[in-house]
């Protein structure tokens, strides 16, 4: 019988991940600009760049799709 955890792990699909994408994004910018000592200004472009790219590759160059039989 397979876990709990092993069932929720295999229904993550591409958006979910794109989604825990955004938030990483600045809290790993957030911990660059501070051991490098980057102004707010430089860091907060940094976070803000990766989560545009995750945003718009999900939105615009690989969209949801319908289900096919639905």
């Amino acid at each position: 019988m397979r876990s709990r955890l092993a069932e929720y792990v295999s229904m993550i699909d591409r958006y979910d991940l794109l989604l825990g994408l955004i938030p990483t994004a600045f809290a790993v910018a957030g911990l660059i600009g501070r051991v490098l000592d980057l102004s707010a200004e430089t860091t907060l472009l940094a976070g803000v760049s990766i989560a545009a790219i995750a945003v718009l590759d999900g939105l615009f160059f690989r969209p949801p799709t319908r289900p096919r039989g639905t």
